[in-house]
């Protein structure tokens, strides 16, 4: 078996070949009782779409052939696929998977990207329409034009630490360049003893809007640093980056995800982890908070 015909099985059915039933499944995510160690509550999450796995204890994840090295323990990927090869042949298990072959993204097809101030009165609508103050967003946030199959388009741009930026309008989601983490220092140069923690940008933009408002339920009188994930897939560099801070304060969903993501923070820095989400119980998020949208 190669590694092109290792990475188009698919992973659901190849877990359940080896005995794994999906506990939990919204969208096209499988949540399991990971494979890897013995647990009570799943933490292993599979995205069906894209054909990967993530491991919420370990804050690791990848491909099938990534999975076959930990379920048989080796560096070697001759001997993953030989672990995996044995587990398919015989089973009807599909052979082929059409999608991550052909699927292409949006962003690959963009072309005469501009990166410029924040400035189109459409986006401060569309922040408004979230109820982000139209400052903290100009403060923030840039706008990116771009050309997608002949037509022009225009979005809200966060940037990230690698250049990279998370794009947003009422249409589109999506990132452009790299994806990596955001890290908003409170002072340039100098590292606060605490941080709040936020999955997305519009999270971190509410919870400066909140704080402008002085609305002390949710935010902490103290100055923090802020890091923004950009996505649960990039657990992994946050967990490196939290490690020089006394105190980090956790703002993520009120979800499934949102839970196991604290639950690894806190297994790696303990004492220092706080779960802040219960200031919002009963809203999925901080946005949802802001704008009275309860679950």
């Amino acid at each position: 078996m190669t590694i092109d015909e290792a990475k188009r099985v698919r992973i659901v059915d190849f877990l359940a070949q080896l005995g794994h039933r999906a506990q939990y499944m919204k969208s096209e995510q499988y949540w399991y009782l990971s494979p890897l160690r013995k647990e009570v509550t799943p933490s292993f999450k599979v995205n069906d779409r894209l054909n990967e796995w993530y491991d919420f204890g370990e804050a690791t994840g990848g491909d099938l052939v990534e999975l076959g090295k930990y379920l048989c323990e080796t560096k070697s990927v001759s001997e993953a696929l030989a672990y995996i090869e044995r587990h398919v042949n015989g089973v009807s298990l599909p052979k082929t998977r059409t999608l991550p072959t052909t699927f292409r993204p949006v962003e690959a097809d963009m072309k005469n990207l501009i990166i410029v101030p924040l400035r189109h009165h459409a986006l401060f609508s569309y922040l408004h329409s979230r109820m982000i103050d139209s400052d903290i967003g100009r403060m923030f946030c840039k706008e990116v034009h771009y050309e997608l199959r002949q037509r022009r388009y225009f979005a809200l741009a966060f940037g990230n630490i690698s250049g990279g930026y998370e794009v947003r309008n009422p249409y589109y989601k999506g990132c452009i360049k790299n994806k990596d983490i955001s890290l908003i220092l409170q002072s340039r140069g100098e590292t606060q003893s605490r941080v709040c923690l936020f999955e997305g940008f519009m999270d971190f933009l509410s919870y400066l809007t909140l704080k402008q408002t002085d609305d002390s339920a949710i935010c902490i009188n103290a100055p923090c640093d802020h890091l923004i994930m950009n996505s649960i897939s990039n657990l992994k560099k946050t967990l490196t980056y939290l490690q020089k801070y006394t105190y980090i304060h956790c703002y993520l969903d009120n979800d499934l995800a949102g839970q196991k993501t604290v639950e690894t923070v806190a297994g790696m820095y303990d004492r220092r982890v706080y779960n802040e989400s219960n200031r919002y119980a009963g809203y999925k998020d901080l946005n949802d908070y802001l704008r009275g949208k309860k679950q």
